[in-house]
């Protein structure tokens, strides 16, 4: 259980862990321990994309593999929770030509290799690998297995998981052994929330330092502020700048003329913007061989990748006060400190917005903070909350049946995150093998 009292006069890693104690334990019950999915930067998982295929959510859609043929799904399979592919007795027409058998659906090609599933004969017969991501290719899938990418034929994910959110039986229909217990003991469930919240900053916390063992921990932080500057679909682009233009290599300038260089070698910046480029050309860094490539397709005008470069050089350029600021104000100190360079890009919006100043806070402050040991553990109650997500008010629904009432503080709404990744939408886990149906975990700790 967390006890809050306790965690003042305790080391704060020491008090996290003492935190999620109650947390750990329930995962410690589980054949399969899966922390926050983190992978590229992309959160999706492999029951969503099953889901997708059962409800035929593209239906309607002229679809076309990889290689461009074209395919119709008669029969998109029986969905199979067993061993061996996800469904069986698919009927396709690919080409024109019908096959039956089963298919296998994963997040990325590559997932394939990381399974090993060539060798095991249940996969002899597949007639179809779907994925959301088109690239990379896997190596091992036989050439005789077609490729059917998801991303090429949908909107978006977020639109997709839109559109089968309430095709789930799992997640509307069924009742679930933990939610009558959840609704008789309102406390109980308070208390997981709490201990899984605690339990995910710790995570991010412990994974800061360990990358602070390898190279110098302003690095470790000004490569991770980057990250969170860039949309998920430039996050990557983004890290690989604070990579290849360290922080280092930085310090002698000022905060303009660091946005210069950055502009400049990241390819963003205009000849014709000649203040900045003659701040560039002084500094003789030179931008690569290989161009930086920033996907800008659909994207608003607020989320450029320019602006949010700016934005991040300001939360750098006050940094130190930003350290001392109360957890309650960060968000807003955040937003204020990026726009260091507003007047410069003549923004006529702020440079960070209020949920973005959010998930900088929660993602790269409180565990950079922590590992510093500049902030206490029971500071963290009043972290604020984000704009509620999809995972938030699925997990929710199905540990409450609501959808009203979901928490709005920032350490519960963490926890609820943490336990749809480790539970609620971890494929390998059903309601009737889940820990959370174990009541008994949940009775409050013996004096």
């Amino acid at each position: 259980m967390c006890r809050t009292g306790s965690l003042k006069s305790m080391n704060p890693l020491d008090a996290m862990r003492d935190a999620a104690a109650e947390y750990q334990s329930l995962l410690q019950q589980s054949s399969v321990y899966c922390h926050e999915k983190t992978c590229d930067g992309f959160s999706g998982d492999e029951h969503i994309l099953q889901l997708v295929w059962q409800a035929q959510a593209f239906e309607g859609a002229a679809l076309t593999l990889v290689d461009g043929t074209p395919i119709e799904v008669v029969d998109p399979g029986r969905w199979n929770h067993a061993d061996g592919p996800d469904f069986c007795d698919a009927v396709l027409v690919i080409g024109g030509t019908i096959q039956r058998g089963a298919i296998e659906v994963h997040v990325r090609p590559t997932d394939w290799d990381a399974h090993r599933h060539t060798p095991n004969p249940a996969y002899g017969g597949l007639i179809l690998h779907v994925t959301w991501f088109a690239t990379p290719g896997a190596k091992t899938l036989p050439l005789r297995v077609p490729h059917l990418a998801l991303e090429r034929i949908l909107p978006s994910y977020a639109a997709m998981v839109e559109a089968v959110r309430d095709s789930d039986a799992r997640y509307a229909g069924v009742p679930r052994p933990c939610r009558a217990y959840f609704q008789r003991e309102p406390l109980a469930l308070d208390r997981l929330l709490a201990a899984a919240g605690y339990h995910r900053l710790l995570i991010k916390t412990e994974r800061f330092i360990a990358q602070a063992e390898a190279e110098a921990t302003s690095q470790v932080f000004y490569e991770g502020l980057m990250v969170a500057m860039g949309c998920r679909r430039n996050s990557e682009t983004f890290r690989r700048l604070a990579q290849e233009v360290p922080l280092r290599m930085l310090e002698p300038f000022s905060t303009l003329k660091r946005f210069a260089v950055l502009a400049r070698i990241s390819g963003l910046l205009k000849e014709e913007q000649r203040d900045l480029w003659d701040l560039w050309w002084e500094s003789g860094l030179q931008p690569p061989v290989q161009p930086y490539h920033w996907d800008l397709k659909g994207m608003r005008p607020q989320n450029h990748p320019l602006k949010r470069l700016a934005g991040g050089l300001g939360v750098l350029h006050h940094l130190a006060r930003l350290l001392e600021t109360p957890v309650a104000d960060l968000p807003k100190a955040i937003t204020q400190a990026g726009d260091c360079l507003r007047k410069e890009l003549h923004a006529s919006t702020a440079l960070i917005g209020s949920q973005r100043a959010v998930a900088v806070m929660l993602n790269l402050f409180i565990p950079y903070r922590l590992a510093l040991g500049t902030l206490e553990a029971r500071h963290l109650s009043a972290l604020p909350g984000e704009t509620l997500s999809m995972p938030m008010r699925d997990t929710w629904q199905r540990l409450t049946g609501r959808t009203a009432g979901i928490p709005t503080d920032g350490m519960r709404q963490q926890g609820l995150l943490q336990i749809y990744a480790d539970f609620c939408h971890n494929p390998k886990l059903l309601c009737d093998t889940c820990p959370l149906a174990n009541r008994g975990y949940m009775e409050p700790p013996k004096a």
